[in-house]
């Protein structure tokens, strides 16, 4: 089967931005489609991305407007391709970026493949790229030492193939922002999907922390609580994690960082997502 790899591009409030990101891509060996759904508010920033897609080729939507999660999978399902690679506007990209994804496909249809990221005070930019960590039961991520149980996932840097949007397994869109896309990774991992990292290339990630889409820590936080419970009282239950999971909640609440509405919203939303899966 012939590869297509569709590119799901999200953006919000900030074209200059994605023009360096467009302008990085399009020095690379052209995907199959470009899609950018933008959840941009501001009329002037609407107008510059609608422009930027045409110069560039790119298909433009007006995303959902509910969040980085919804405006993930409204344009994912929207791509046509075999294999669709999530994308941000603050990305750049190496040489030969796009064909090293290529090629990864090529190796195994069905894999699920992350991307590592560097900043750009990077010095060096070296292989093999850093490698996205997974959910742990305290609610931050990192590397288990045996790779055949890696669940972790890229935000906006991973392969995933058709499969997973056919069959509806989607980013949670309760929250607007947080580590929900780390219990993504956990979900698909419990659904027998195979998650690897691709080692061979890597994204240039232009964060900047004071312009993100959200910054509620009442929303980050229940996001955290949220993932957590996900993780050790569903998708890899055992009483460690259970444990692991409790006394880091317990401990936020004795140090006052999180409230107790906190983490009632967050259970509410485990419960009832858990009944949704089941």
């Amino acid at each position: 089967m012939e590869v297509q790899l569709s590119v799901a591009l999200v953006t919000r409030n900030r074209p200059d931005s994605l023009r360096r990101t467009l302008s990085s891509l399009s020095k690379q060996v052209s995907p199959y489609e470009v899609l950018i759904s933008d959840d941009s508010d501001n009329a002037e920033a609407i107008v510059e991305n609608k422009r930027l897609a045409e110069r560039f080729g790119c298909k433009y939507m007006s995303g959902p407007h509910k969040g980085l999660y919804a405006n993930r999978n409204f344009v994912a399902k929207h791509c046509t391709g075999t294999h669709i690679r999530t994308m941000d506007d603050d990305h750049e990209f190496p040489e030969d970026h796009i064909k090293t994804c290529l090629e990864a496909i090529k190796q195994d249809f069905n894999v699920i493949w992350t991307i590592g990221e560097y900043i750009p005070t990077e010095i060096n930019m070296d292989q093999p790229a850093p490698i996205p960590g997974q959910l742990h039961p305290r609610g931050y991520s990192y590397l288990p030492k045996d790779m055949n149980d890696y669940y972790g996932i890229s935000c906006g840097a991973t392969i995933y193939p058709r499969k997973v949007i056919d069959d509806n397994i989607l980013n949670f869109e309760i929250f607007k922002f947080g580590i929900v896309y780390l219990e993504y990774g956990a979900r698909l991992f419990n659904k027998k999907f195979v998650i690897k990292p691709l080692l061979s290339t890597f994204i240039i990630h232009h964060y900047d922390a004071d312009n993100r889409s959200v910054s509620s820590m009442q929303i980050i936080s229940s996001a955290r609580i949220f993932s957590m419970l996900m993780l050790s009282f569903y998708h890899r239950r055992s009483l460690r994690n259970q444990f692991l999971t409790v006394s880091e909640i317990l401990k936020g609440l004795f140090k006052k960082e999180y409230s107790f509405k906190i983490v009632y919203r967050a259970y509410f939303f485990y419960k009832k997502n858990v009944g949704a899966l089941k």
